[in-house]
């Protein structure tokens, strides 16, 4: 549905609506770019989860090995073994805190983002349409 301009019955009205649509479309831009930064903050989120997650498989490898080494007495081993389980859960904590910022909550954003864009075209248009209507009184 398009708005009816012919609502706007004088200069000053469509001064007004001009106003109020400009306000509401500062809004809209203002939240458009929060949106982008959200989706640059879960990109750079996701690369830097990829990079914490390959570096304690690294940390694991090495724990693994000085587990495995010969000749370790019996606490020395005890520690080992903890300190490969721990890190092994470390490694747990990254990969789902990376799930997290995948699946729906990416996808919702991709929503967002489309109902804000959608909006800033309607209230472009409608600027468009106030402009047109103003000039139309003129005659």
């Amino acid at each position: 549905m398009n708005p009816d301009y012919s609502f706007l019955t004088t200069w000053a009205e469509c001064d007004a609506a001009k106003a109020d649509v400009e306000f509401e479309l500062k809004t809209f831009s203002y939240r458009d770019t929060g949106l982008d930064l959200a989706g640059e903050r879960a990109t750079r989120s996701k690369t830097a989860g990829a990079a914490a997650l390959a570096k304690k498989d690294v940390e694991i490898l090495v724990a693994q090995g000085q587990a495995a080494v010969a000749g370790l007495s019996a606490q020395q081993q005890e520690d080992a073994d903890d300190a490969v389980e721990l890190l092994q859960a470390q490694r747990k904590k990254i990969a789902k805190s990376n799930r997290v910022s995948a699946g729906t909550d990416r996808f919702l954003a991709t929503v967002d983002a489309a109902q804000v864009q959608g909006q800033v075209d309607v209230l472009t248009d409608a600027l468009k349409g106030i402009a047109d209507r103003r000039t139309d009184l003129l005659a």
